[in-house]
């Protein structure tokens, strides 16, 4: 258990220390950009468009050590979330420390002050969008 433990931790990058905003969520724009979207109701458009302006407002990921922090959308409320956290190749792996659940994002591109994570699908497929973060103090 020890060396797994030394592993994990050898294995998370530095670069991702620190907190971490959401600046496009381009997988909800995809969304809203449809047909279908746009063939909805009224009410059902305004309700996804509340939803879209709350996950913008307050989502993030903050990276301490092994450790983030993060938020979820559910029942239409945002919900702070804890994991542990580390990188395989080109692969963001959390480990949800509430339920058991794993989350894992290709790792499209990164440096010092951008992020843009695909979520990847059962069956190890990459989502065609995911979301893009801009790093707090840039």
């Amino acid at each position: 258990m020890f060396i797994i433990l030394i592993v994990i931790l050898a294995l998370n990058d530095p670069i991702l220390e620190g907190r971490w905003i959401i600046e496009r969520f381009i997988s909800f724009e995809n969304i809203i950009a449809s047909k279908n979207f746009q063939n909805m109701d009224n009410e059902q458009q305004i309700r996804a468009l509340k939803m879209y302006d709350l996950y913008m407002e307050r989502v993030d990921l903050n990276f301490k050590s092994d450790t983030v922090y993060f938020k979820d959308l559910k029942n239409e409320e945002i919900i702070d979330k804890i994991g542990l956290w580390y990188i395989i190749q080109d692969t963001l792996v959390i480990n949800d420390l509430e339920k058991i659940a794993t989350y894992k994002y290709f790792i499209e591109s990164y440096s010092n002050c951008d992020l843009h994570l695909k979520p990847i699908l059962p069956g190890n497929l990459v989502s065609k969008s995911g979301s893009t973060f801009k790093k707090e103090e840039c």
